[in-house]
């Protein structure tokens, strides 16, 4: 949301309420199966008419298909990178392993393939996939590089629910996009053209029935306040990661940046009415992007005024209420799904995150760049580790101006508590996108319970998408405890203990090897972090590692005389 010296022609072409026709809903192409291709592509759309503007899309000039999977079901993605630039592709929310969830590591070099195989282990609800190569996320999203995943299981498939794809069970991709001068510019804080599937002004027909609506906050920046025109009590039904308990009535649903909800509307007996899905804005706190003041510390950029939408209510899309299908559902359930939030009394490990501008002042505390934990992202810095099985909660912090949406890949976690207060019922079933407010705090409870790589992490960050390509990520490894001192190859054992190491020293011992040796510690990014002479033997040589920091390492050890062999295993430091 960079501060940019417009001329007040342009301002004032931007920020104009117009008149305009309805523009038909799209409803993005369904594909599905065991192998799914996917071409990320240069394209044109034209947002206003008349006017074509440069994009990128899966499959087609904008947007990309909904994929649709079951749960059990084993997958293999071909993605296709046919665009200039080197790009990845992010399964948003599936938990997939490291190497195919397509994060900042998984890149895909133009005119190149990437083809991830997994077996679908998420529970029934919409997901999302999009770029996340570091630095080029903000741009590669921004210019319409996303679309949306379902997962269908059989817990869900009980349930009496509308599942007709494009008739009552409809797809929302929500979207504000920066255009100026017949380009879409980042960084402006000018994000006025507000599009739903990619058209401006969308209108759909809804059978006079129960109808359920997929909503994806796909934007870089705006948080969104839906709710209806007509002042109608809908039901939201699902979170980020799968269906509630019960099904929550609400007049408001606070969608920010990554998050999904499902929401049933009871179109039961409003043929012929006509309403509107809308964005409250004006309702929204000041600190969220979108409100009408984003800062809660005065420090508002001057030019987040100029941005009509700021603080401002604005249809998402029309809905005219049409007959029932031939056989509608007309009742909604009372109970939905299983929920079972990881009990707090179990959680084993606590960590912080804090966030904190690079530069303090008005606009560092708002637009950043905003540190977590006292740094930027570093693709050759591992941030945290993980033990596979531990359960874990994590605390974040946000001393910043403004909100951020937190996003953790590889689980879905559950939220305990917003500024010390249980979140509203809505909020309490699984989770992978979390708001954090203003000078505020939160905590989340999650397992780590497969998919140990030590070589390979996780992302999290936040999902305001300059933010996240400015630095404000971390990542993660999650090892497996169990795994790691196992020798390197055939007769080369090496033996590490303790390990974990709780107090940062290590024993290491290897059959065979006594005498004089060379041992080099190597951190998670192959990077040399300690090296000496030692001598060994038969019983172990003990090193002091205290001065690293946690995480997960590799010992090899080289001895100078006998067989010549190289020693090699794995350890963590945990203390």
């Amino acid at each position: 949301m960079r501060s940019v010296l417009l001329s007040i022609s342009t301002i004032s072409s931007l920020c104009t309420v117009t008149l305009r026709a309805q523009n038909d809903l799209p409803i993005p192409p369904l594909i599905s199966g065991s192998n799914i291709d996917l071409q990320l592509q240069e394209g044109s759309w034209e947002f206003h008419p008349g006017e074509l503007i440069e994009t990128y899309g899966y499959n087609g000039d904008l947007l990309g298909p909904t994929i649709v999977l079951d749960q059990g079901q084993e997958v293999t993605l071909n993605v296709t990178n046919t665009m200039p630039d080197l790009t990845t592709t992010h399964w948003h929310g599936l938990h997939v392993a490291p190497e195919h969830d397509g994060g900042p590591h998984s890149l895909i070099m133009p005119g190149t393939t990437w083809s991830p195989s997994f077996t679908v282990l998420d529970k029934a609800s919409t997901y999302w996939y999009h770029p996340h190569a570091h630095g080029l996320t903000d741009y590669q999203v921004t210019k319409g590089a996303a679309g949306m995943i379902i997962v269908r299981d059989a817990e869900e498939a009980a349930l009496d629910l509308p599942r007709t794809y494009g008739v009552d069970d409809i797809p929302l991709i929500l979207q504000t996009k920066p255009i100026v001068d017949g380009q879409i510019m980042l960084h402006t804080g000018l994000d006025t053209v507000v599009v739903t599937n990619g058209v401006r002004e969308a209108q759909v027909t809804l059978p006079a029935q129960i109808v359920r609506l997929r909503c994806l906050n796909g934007s870089n920046e705006r948080t969104f306040l839906l709710g209806f025109s007509n002042g109608m009590v809908f039901r939201t039904i699902a979170t980020d990661g799968g269906l509630l308990a019960a099904p929550v009535p609400l007049t408001r649903q606070f969608l920010t940046n990554g998050e999904r909800a499902e929401v049933l509307l009871d179109l039961g007996g409003m043929e012929g009415q006509v309403f509107e899905l809308m964005s409250y804005g004006s309702e929204l706190p000041n600190g969220t992007m979108g409100s009408a003041d984003v800062s809660m510390m005065g420090a508002t950029p001057d030019a987040y005024y100029e941005n009509g939408l700021n603080g401002s209510d604005f249809r998402v899309l029309r809905i005219t209420v049409g007959p029932p299908t031939a056989a509608p559902v007309t009742t909604i359930p009372a109970a939905l799904a299983l929920v079972e939030p990881y009990e707090e009394a179990d959680a084993t490990v606590t960590r912080q995150f804090v966030f904190t501008p690079e530069v303090m002042g008005p606009v560092g505390m708002v637009e950043g760049p905003i540190m977590i934990n006292g740094a930027l992202f570093e693709m050759d810095v591992i941030n945290e580790t993980v033990l596979l099985g531990s359960t874990e909660i994590w605390t974040i912090t946000n001393n910043t101006a403004v909100g951020h949406p937190f996003h953790i890949h590889d689980i879905q976690f559950h939220v305990l508590d917003r500024n010390g207060q249980p979140v509203p019922p809505q909020e309490q079933g699984r989770k992978d996108v979390v708001f954090v407010p203003a000078n505020g705090t939160v905590r989340v409870i999650t397992r780590f319970d497969d998919f140990a790589d030590p070589d390979v992490p996780y992302m999290y960050h936040c999902h305001i998408l300059m933010h996240e390509d400015e630095g404000m990520m971390g990542q993660f490894l999650v090892v497996d405890p169990n795994a790691i001192g196992e020798p390197s190859g055939a007769g080369n054992t090496l033996y590490i203990a303790p390990n974990p190491s709780s107090d940062g020293s290590v024993l290491f011992r290897a059959a065979g090897a006594e005498g004089a040796a060379e041992w080099v510690v190597l951190d998670a990014t192959g990077r040399t972090v300690a090296r000496s002479t030692t001598f060994l033997t038969a019983p172990g040589t003990t090193i002091d590692l205290s001065f690293l920091a946690n995480g997960a390492y590799t010992l090899r050890l080289h001895p100078r005389s006998g067989l010549a062999r190289t020693y090699q295993a794995r350890f963590i430091l945990q203390h």
